[in-house]
């Protein structure tokens, strides 16, 4: 009886080990199971996270990409000269700036401002060809006139003499500069010189260096020779002879004359010329650099070295106007008029001078 109670305890408790056993098994394997399932979970949601991104990559970069074109301020070669940055302060005796930046004028419906105090007046005409007579009447006042090259279309030295002519009688500047430009060749005669059809009108500046304005300003006129070889070498011995001969010693160069246009990186279409002059002009350390010949292209930039650049193209518009200062060979003033309605369509397209324009009309 004793031996048939223990055997039913016996059978009891192994059948109580084996159940707890048995349960434990069960819950480890349903934690198991609830853990890998969690893995997978956790898997997918890192996959599906993973091609949210690569799928959305390519917008995020044309968002940012659209951001820093239409929006950047600065261009890392250059900056596009802010023409509402620089504030006039009017005061009874004199004008003076708040930066140095000089003020820039676009719009055609913006009058020529005064000229500031302690300026020469520069007003400048490019790529005229033949059509210099639809020019507005009467020409800017100024110290200096310049044509920048292009009087006539495709050789037509017609167009040469009709340019003198009209200067005599419409332009009563102190003094007139001339440089020549690729449309002023005589394709089948190259030893013909368009250039002395400004006998007696104008000074025609070929790879020279001079002083203009009472010696108040040292001006560099670069030939199309030179432009179109991509050779400065001339112009720039004719500049160390001038600076070796001087007793002053080393003279500043303030202004560069050319017809081709310099090579800007980043600085828009039509500004992708001649990097031999960007080099060329970069070591003058020039202040301002004038040029023409690609006419769709007429406004202002600015290097980050501090030297302003204008083209000058007047083939469908009024003169370029520039104040500069020649005691602190700056520029202060640039009046380069587009008509409105082609300034908002064409110019304000690219984004380039959307931010720039000089809407000051309260400082006209």
């Amino acid at each position: 009886m004793h031996n048939q109670r223990n055997e039913e305890h016996c059978s009891r408790f192994l059948w109580f080990r084996g159940f707890m056993r048995f349960q434990r098994r069960r819950d480890l394997t349903s934690h198991r199971g609830s853990s890998l399932d969690g893995r997978v979970e956790i898997f997918m949601v890192k996959k599906i996270i993973r091609s949210l991104i690569i799928l959305s990559m390519p917008f995020l970069l044309m968002s940012i990409y659209t951001y820093i074109v239409t929006n950047r301020r600065t261009i890392s070669t250059m900056t596009i000269i802010n023409a509402s940055i620089e504030k006039r302060v009017l005061t009874n005796n004199d004008q003076k700036t708040s930066r140095s930046h000089p003020q820039v004028y676009l719009r055609q419906s913006q009058p020529l401002p005064p000229q500031i105090n302690g300026t020469l007046r520069l007003v400048f005409l490019s790529d005229t060809h033949g059509r210099h007579d639809q020019i507005p009447l009467p020409l800017p006042n100024g110290d200096v006139l310049f044509h920048l090259g292009d009087a006539a279309i495709r050789g037509n030295i017609s167009d040469v003499k009709s340019l003198a002519k009209w200067l005599r009688e419409n332009s009563f500047h102190k003094e007139r500069i001339v440089v020549d430009g690729n449309h002023d060749q005589v394709l089948y005669n190259p030893h013909m010189d368009f250039m002395k059809e400004y006998d007696g009108v104008a000074r025609v500046l070929k790879d020279e260096v001079v002083q203009i304005a009472e010696g108040k300003i040292t001006v560099v006129g670069v030939s199309w020779k030179s432009c179109a070889s991509e050779d400065y070498s001339a112009v720039s011995s004719n500049v160390k002879k001038l600076r070796n001969e001087s007793q002053k010693g080393n003279i500043d160069i303030d202004l560069v004359l050319s017809h081709i246009h310099p090579y800007i990186k980043r600085g828009g279409n039509g500004w992708h010329g001649s990097r031999g002059l960007t080099e060329f002009v970069g070591d003058l350390n020039a202040p301002l650099h004038c040029f023409g010949h690609i006419h769709w292209t007429r406004g202002v930039r600015q290097t980050e070295s501090g030297t302003t650049l204008v083209n000058c193209a007047t083939t469908w518009n009024e003169p370029v106007v520039i104040d500069y200062d020649p005691c602190m060979r700056k520029v202060k003033m640039i009046h380069c008029p587009f008509p409105d309605e082609e300034l908002e369509n064409s110019i304000l397209r690219n984004g380039y001078l959307k931010k720039w324009l000089n809407d000051n009309e309260d400082t006209a």
